[in-house]
């Protein structure tokens, strides 16, 4: 009977990709293709490996999560890949499956597809490729279970008040189980991987070049491009010459002070604001004075972010409320004061610290983000105003600043990955994170808190320990501070009907663009 099951699912699933290629075949002959220049490729075309702005910025137009999010509506989870979920059990999540999704192979996606994603061979065992990296997004999940052909069930270690907006946030997209198996290896798995996505890999020169062809079997319709190039160009200038020859469609992150260059063009358009995204500064506290809390918070309160944001961001972005994001509705903390602006109190610290000068290192790179040498080099002098000695030194790349038992500060982001403190500044500082396992810093009350912001079901018990939490990350014996709202704004060509959401995550796909 099983074998029966396959055969049929598949059959139809050859049905509706025929009956969609063929109603989409006179619109594929005129869609536009469409080029993006990126500042950076990512390192991997699996989701699972990657969680930074380079893999946000593509790597959406090849999968789809499990369940989708509506990023306009205080990132509302709504139907994805699965058409419906309940909770079974305080550990057990079971959701309903598309019976209409067909792989960029022509296979229709199953239960197996989907449990074989989270599973040990791609993530979930010490030795899976992608383990480490998917431990702070999914280190609660235990295993997902096949119940039949549409359903399957996703169960926790410990019970997860957050288990539905884990599956909507990234790495949990879906591959496919016998493209993965069929691969010579890992390495060319994630060269040219197979998922459900609007897009489908067609090539990929590492650092120069990623182009996609339209998935014309997708299930959410068909796609608006026939073809995305999107072209690595690290230059911002060269980006913005690009658009204006009409070189690419697209480009990404321009400084707001180039913003008026490319508005002067009739032709183009600048889009964007605010993301789910802070700019923040990082401490190493294998430095001596860095390992004062007294000498980390006067660092905090020298830092006028007001200033920042209006000199540099032409107020276009928010100053950060601390480590938090307002759309984590009933856990946000509206009462919580953030370090604000204070050299007074900054030089009495530093006097009660007993700092005799010593230079402190600042690490930072050129643009990795939006304005960050410029930034960077303001925060300094900030610095410097109150009577710290900075070295600030440009790095080549992140090799030298993501080190183990770091001795410097420097430059970092949070991204809001899930719309709860858990894919915040716990996912950043939390126990299992990247700056624990790199022992940057760490702390046992934090850490005990977090696991009460993990497991409890108490919605009023996780409002008291992310208030506690918050207290310790911005007063008590803070691991970095957080600077401003990061602000993401693209170029684009005045015909292009797209509107970027506060996500990171870029959609050319039928949701995310209008009627072209």
């Amino acid at each position: 009977m099983p074998a029966l099951i396959s055969i049929v699912k598949h059959a139809a699933a050859a049905l509706v990709a025929i009956s969609v290629l063929a109603g989409a075949t006179h619109a594929q002959d005129h869609r536009p293709s469409l080029t993006v220049a990126v500042q950076q490729l990512p390192g991997s075309l699996d989701p699972a490996m990657m969680s930074e702005t380079a893999a946000f910025r593509t790597l959406p137009s090849i999968y789809d999560f499990i369940i989708g999010t509506n990023y306009n509506e205080q990132f509302a989870p709504i139907p994805g890949l699965a058409t419906a979920w309940r909770m079974i059990d305080d550990r057990t999540l079971e959701l309903d499956l598309r019976g209409d999704v067909v792989m960029h192979d022509g296979d229709a996606m199953t239960a197996e597809d989907v449990a074989f994603s989270f599973g040990p061979e791609r993530l979930s065992a010490e030795s899976s490729p992608a383990y480490a990296t998917s431990r702070p997004y999914l280190g609660t999940l235990e295993r997902v279970d096949v119940v039949d052909q549409d359903t399957v069930r996703f169960i926790s270690h410990e019970p997860d008040p957050v288990f539905v907006q884990r599956l909507s946030g990234w790495m949990s997209q879906v591959i496919s189980k016998d493209a993965f198996l069929e691969a010579d290896d890992f390495a060319a798995w994630q060269m040219s991987p197979v998922s459900t996505g609007p897009y489908k890999v067609a090539s990929w020169r590492p650092r120069e070049e990623l182009v996609l062809e339209a998935h014309d079997q997708y299930w959410g319709g068909t796609p608006p491009f026939s073809s995305i190039r999107f072209v690595e160009v690290p230059e911002q200038s060269a980006r913005i010459a690009g658009l204006a020859a009409h070189d690419y469609d697209v480009i990404t992150d321009i400084d707001p002070d180039q913003i008026p260059l490319v508005e002067q063009y009739a032709d183009l358009d600048v889009v964007g604001g605010d993301t789910i995204m802070t700019r923040s500064i990082r401490f190493g506290l294998h430095d001596r004075w860095l390992a004062d809390p007294r000498i980390r918070l006067a660092l905090s309160l020298a830092i006028d972010r007001e200033a920042i944001v209006q000199g540099l961001w032409s107020g276009r972005v928010a100053v950060a409320p601390g480590f938090q994001f307002p759309f984590y509705n009933e856990l946000f903390i509206s009462e919580h004061q953030a370090p604000g602006y204070d050299p007074a109190r900054a030089r009495e610290l530093m006097e009660e610290a007993g700092y005799d000068g010593t230079p402190i290192r600042y690490y930072v790179l050129e643009h990795w983000y939006p304005v960050e040498l410029p930034t960077s080099e303001v925060i300094a002098a900030m610095w410097e105003a109150v009577g710290f000695n900075i070295d600030m030194q440009v790095q080549a790349n992140w090799d030298t600043i993501l080190v183990d038992n770091p001795d410097f500060i420097h430059n970092g982001a949070t991204l809001m990955n899930i719309a709860d403190p858990l894919g915040g500044v716990w996912r950043i500082y939390g126990k299992g994170s990247s700056v624990d396992r790199r022992n940057q810093w760490r702390n046992e009350e934090f850490n005990s808190l977090g696991l009460i912001l993990q497991t409890s079901m108490d919605e009023a018990a996780r409002r008291d320990a992310f208030e506690r939490m918050l207290e310790i990350v911005d007063w008590e014996d803070i691991p970095g501070t957080e600077l401003h709202m990061s602000g993401a704004f693209f170029g684009i060509r005045s015909s292009l009907s797209w509107t970027p959401s506060p996500a990171p995550y870029l959609d050319f796909g039928p949701t995310g663009m209008a009627s072209q």
